[in-house]
């Protein structure tokens, strides 16, 4: 008896084709009264593009080269190959191919001709299609729509519709990256809350079940423009989306500043120990690490360049370098910290936000000597407050903002201070000051704060 291979192939994930598929080969290789040997199923496959070892298609040809088959059955002939260089693969395994709408003897010259004829046709079809997709794609990127695809995550299958408790988390991963979180511990987050991504994992334990988060795709999600209300198309922004964002676009900007660019980054991101990786040596000026403490179970910090440069007591430095933070951070000026003077358009407006604070001070005086009334006072405080917001909110830096702003605004600085993670206080230190620890003196007990050196970045 003949034996048969069905093969079917789907281009989106569609089961109801593939049964269609199924139904209809099957009931030819009945009428042929042929015996169907096994069955190779390619869903969510495009045969326009190349079909690794994975596929069912790889394994139709081995099978075939193995003589396991004298037939191959599929529905028509581009659901079972749409390139030239398909035909020729099938072709050299000798195997005959028969489809629903008429036989094709890939073993004479004259089913091959007509074979490789209509692979071409496919072909051709295949890429006028694609290019008329092409430029159906770019005019809607210009005009800011979207064009399908999976599901994004924060937004429902429409792709313009929030999703408020993804929405949720994904602002809130923007902001606690620029924190001083690291992607990984922010995929943690996300996977406790029970978010998944919309893609399928393929491990077989697991095989068809939503990837659980993970660096990398967080990465992917921050840098995608969607999220600040932006359509791009071929990785270059062109206009702004119908759907909502979720972040503003300078939060967005900054967390991709240091995506971009590691060496932008104010902290290391890891490290159990508040200056392990962030304080350097004050000898040869090596990162400090923790450990290297003579003393059994005292935490300790040490040089990472050469072990006999220092090896220190970690609590008094730790204590001092968060006193010395704190008091920094409890100034009249600290909100200027939240301000990146590298930007090259800051100084106009720095110096218009100095004019203002001044303008006010003088009309407090002004008020106290009864040169105004309250009236005229309220009048023109409120003016230039006004104004003065508005330039605070230029000049601010999203990742300052984030990670200074819990504490050049709270009432009880050190209060707040105590509140933060260890993540977060690295960080806090990592964009103010370089510390630089020295090695304390043979045989000193005490701390001397001169050994700990805090030079300010801002």
């Amino acid at each position: 008896m003949t034996r048969a291979a069905l093969y079917f192939r789907q281009s989106l994930d569609v089961q109801e084709g593939i049964d269609r598929q199924r139904e209809r080969c099957r009931a030819l290789a009945a009428a042929k009264d042929w015996d169907v040997v096994g069955e190779y199923e390619d869903n969510d496959t495009s045969a326009s593009k190349a079909r690794g070892s994975g596929t069912a298609w790889a394994r139709l040809v081995a099978d075939a080269n193995d003589g396991k088959f004298d037939v191959v059955i599929a529905v028509d002939l581009d659901r079972l190959l749409r390139t030239v260089r398909d035909l020729v693969t099938l072709t050299d395994t000798g195997a005959k191919v028969l489809t629903v709408d008429g036989e094709i003897d890939l073993t004479t010259a004259d089913g091959e001709f007509r074979a490789t004829m209509l692979a071409g046709i496919a072909r051709f079809e295949a890429r006028r299609k694609g290019e008329r997709q092409k430029r159906a794609t770019l005019q809607a990127a210009e005009k800011g729509r979207r064009t399908g695809g999976r599901r994004p995550f924060g937004y429902e299958p429409d792709g313009v519709t929030l999703r408020p408790d993804e929405a949720a988390a994904i602002e809130s991963g923007f902001r606690e990256f620029l924190s001083g979180v690291p992607l990984a511990a922010v995929a943690r987050g996300w996977n406790r809350a029970g978010h998944v991504t919309g893609q399928k994992r393929y491990s077989e334990a697991h095989r068809g079940e939503p990837s659980p988060w993970q660096a990398y795709s967080v990465r992917q999600v921050f840098t995608n423009p969607r999220y600040m209300g932006k359509r791009s198309h071929l990785g270059e922004i062109i206009a702004d989306a119908e759907w909502p964002a979720i972040v503003d676009e300078s939060t967005w900007q900054a967390v991709n500043a240091v995506l971009r660019n590691p060496a932008r980054r104010s902290s290391p991101r890891r490290g159990r120990y508040l200056l392990s990786g962030l304080a350097v040596c004050g000898v040869c000026g090596s990162t400090v690490h923790a450990g290297g403490n003579a003393r059994l179970g005292v935490p300790g910090y040490r040089c990472s360049g050469a072990a006999g440069h220092f090896a220190r007591r970690s609590e008094p430095v730790e204590t001092y370098v968060q006193s010395v933070i704190v008091g920094r951070l409890s100034r009249p000026d600290a909100r200027d910290l939240t301000i990146d003077h590298t930007k090259p358009d800051s100084s106009a407006l720095r110096h218009e936000a100095v004019g203002i604070r001044e303008r006010l001070d003088t009309l407090a005086v002004d008020f106290a000597d009864g040169s105004l009334t309250a009236s005229q006072l309220r009048t023109a405080t409120g003016r230039l407050r006004a104004r003065l917001t508005e330039l605070e909110a230029s000049l601010a830096d999203a990742g300052r903002v984030d990670v200074l702003g819990p504490l050049v605004n709270a009432g009880d600085v050190r209060a707040a201070w105590d509140e933060l993670t260890i993540a977060r206080k690295r960080a806090v230190i990592g964009i103010l000051a370089t510390v630089t620890l020295y090695p304390p003196g043979r045989g000193v007990r005490n701390f001397n704060p001169e050994t700990v050196g805090i030079d300010w970045l801002s």
